[in-house]
């Protein structure tokens, strides 16, 4: 599959009434109760796997999740390039 010009072996949406939490769950990562447990770059157990934001409890706020997602991408650009 490929995604505005990148190839993909997949891509998880997650639309409905589902949480990220029970995603990551199904997917095999590590939660704790509503959170799913991150680094301090965002990433979690599951390699090339981050999370951010409300899914990671603590304060639920904007700053916050963009703050947060921001690491997590700039995390992601990394491992992706150190995979190449």
């Amino acid at each position: 599959m490929i995604i505005h010009g990148i190839k993909t072996s997949g891509v998880f949406v997650a639309i409905g009434t589902a949480s990220s939490v029970d995603l990551a769950q199904k997917i095999g990562a590590i939660t704790n109760e509503n959170s799913i447990v991150v680094n301090e770059n965002m990433k979690t157990n599951i390699p090339k796997l981050y999370a951010c934001g409300d899914c990671t409890g603590g304060l639920l706020q904007i700053s916050k999740a963009v703050y947060e997602g921001t690491k997590a991408g700039l995390q992601a650009i990394k491992d992706l390039k150190n995979s190449i």
